[in-house]
């Protein structure tokens, strides 16, 4: 049954595709979609093979590192921006406005404002503030009085509501000694307009890892007061660079004070205690990157408990308060990143291969069980005229021209949609319209001067309209053949309809005008209505299974 189902969306898909097969505009679309998919397959076959026997290490490093650097610059440059806003509405306030309740509102909003961030801290000249993310609520403090081991906190809701209070005595970065080594440092002349970035690994009562830059701003009344941006590092990893490209890649920070070596793709710092080997011999290398004269990007390979190690460094604008950004990471973990990239253009060479076949393919026509892949001659019509009605063959006089009223009659168009559907229900077979039930041939005029485009395209328009509408598009393009043969001087139009892969219903309204649907069958020469539910259950179980 899955198989059945599968073969009916393919071809319900492909029918789709091949809907517009008459339409010159279709084609040509279809033609430069196939030209498209024909030289993606060539390119990414070319990328495969290139890449296959060019897969170098120091590129791929170098690689990682322009778009590490790109993601920094940007998460940087967002910092600033915040910071810069944060400034500016502080240079309007005087001390005594930094209320605890106001500065709640304001992070609060702040931080609403900006999900990538995850806490603001503000150090004036006699208290200290935070206020940060704790799953679904915020936690804050506010002490006038510093502690090295002690915080009191408040939990509260996005209202402000106090939700509990508790005593922290694990204090990671409100305490005496960091404020006055974070205040010395901004007080120097080259951090007046640059932040001063902090990493904190391992830290706060969830042990996590932060990264802060620190500013110093003015009050308007002069007070001197120090803030800080605080982000969490898991929360940022996928910024930097997705954990999925790279296995356990070292990520080091550059400052003109110091130097952070972080972990990136692990869940916390605590795993991060068995590289420690690695992350000072990278400290190292970085201290010899910043003794050479120009300081240039550069790339280094190093061996490291047994194994090869690449690093890179890659220069960041002084402006954004970072020298410099490295990545470091085993060589076997870039050559399975390669590995990796390689099989990527194989798969894409593979996707876009099919989909060129199969625009190929949309230019021929599919031929059917049933469906004459050819039309059919018109000897062979007179003999299928000649051999009268049957199971599998149906005259009617026309498609709507009333001969007996002499006039348009839209109910013998329901007459012809009902062959359609039975045909469809059972085996298949050809509807001729423009030929009586004596097999007399009439032609379509009276037809086609009843169509605004009075000829065989014009009939067909409509008569596809008619089973578009009633049966649906993809049914129509598979299962419905339509020619237009010449017999003794007069054209009629032959119908050829293969068995449907799932029942058809006719929809037609009753003597109240309301909707109903009938199904129908053939059954002889004539097309039979099925009215018993349970007659209609056990067809449609015999004949689609």
């Amino acid at each position: 049954m899955d198989g059945e189902i599968s073969e009916i969306v393919f071809q319900d898909f492909f029918s789709i595709f091949t809907a517009e097969m008459k339409n010159p505009m279709g084609r040509k679309i279809r033609l430069w979609i196939t030209g498209f998919f024909l030289l993606a397959t060539l390119a990414s076959l070319s990328l495969y093979f290139t890449a296959e026997k060019k897969t170098y290490s120091d590129q791929t490093i170098r690689l990682l590192a322009d778009k590490l650097k790109a993601n920094i610059i940007d998460f940087l440059e967002k910092n600033n921006e915040s910071a810069a806003a944060l400034r500016q509405d502080f240079s309007r306030l005087n001390i005594q406005k930094l209320s605890p309740e106001f500065l709640e509102k304001y992070a609060l909003a702040r931080l609403k404002n900006h999900p990538e961030m995850h806490g603001i801290v503000v150090f004036g000249p006699r208290f200290h503030f935070l206020f940060a993310r704790d799953n679904a609520t915020w936690a804050t403090t506010y002490d006038t009085v510093l502690n090295d081991t002690l915080t009191n906190w408040v939990r509260v809701n996005n209202q402000l509501e106090v939700l509990g209070k508790w005593t922290d005595t694990y204090n990671y970065f409100i305490d005496e000694k960091s404020l006055d080594k974070t205040r010395k440092k901004l007080d120097e002349e080259t951090l007046k307009t640059k932040p001063l970035w902090k990493v904190l690994l391992d830290k706060g009562a969830t042990h996590k890892d932060f990264i802060l830059s620190s500013y110093k701003i003015k009050l308007k009344d002069g007070t001197p007061v120090a803030f800080a941006l605080v982000y969490e590092l898991d929360r940022q990893k996928g910024t930097f660079l997705p954990v999925s490209e790279l296995e356990n890649p070292l990520v080091s920070f550059v400052t003109s004070f110091d130097k952070f070596t972080l972990p990136l793709s692990f869940s916390d710092s605590v795993s991060f205690k068995g590289k420690n080997s690695v992350a000072q011999q990278v400290n190292r290398l970085l201290d010899d990157w910043e003794k050479s004269p120009d300081q240039a990007e550069k790339s280094y390979l190093f061996l490291q408990n047994g194994k090869r190690y690449w690093m890179h460094v890659s220069v960041i604008p002084a402006s954004l308060g970072l020298k410099a950004i490295a990545i470091a990471t085993t060589e076997d973990a870039l050559k399975n990143l390669q590995h990796f990239q390689v099989n990527l253009y194989g798969y894409a060479a593979l996707l876009f291969g099919l989909l060129a076949l199969l625009g190929i393919l949309s230019f021929r026509k599919k031929q059917k069980p049933g469906l004459p892949h050819e039309v059919i001659p018109a000897n062979e019509v007179e003999k299928i005229v000649s051999d009268g009605e049957n199971e599998h063959t149906e005259f009617k006089s026309s498609l709507r021209w009333d001969y007996r009223e002499q006039k348009v009659n839209p109910a013998l168009e329901t007459v012809i949609l009902k062959t359609i559907a039975a045909f469809a229900n059972a085996k298949g077979g050809r509807l001729l319209i423009g030929v009586d039930d004596d097999g007399n041939i009439l032609g379509l005029d009276p037809d086609f001067n009843s169509l605004k485009k009075k000829d065989a395209d014009g009939f067909e328009l409509h008569l596809r309209r008619l089973i578009n509408n009633q049966f649906g598009i993809s049914f129509s393009t598979a299962h419905v053949q339509i020619s237009f043969p010449e017999i003794k001087g007069k054209i009629i139009c032959v119908l050829s309809v293969s068995p449907a892969h799932h029942p058809l219903y006719l929809k037609t309204r009753n003597k109240n005008g309301n909707e109903t649907e009938k199904f129908y069958v053939r059954m002889g020469n004539a097309s039979q209505e099925i009215s018993s539910l349970r007659e209609i259950h056990q067809y449609i179980k015999n004949r689609f299974g």
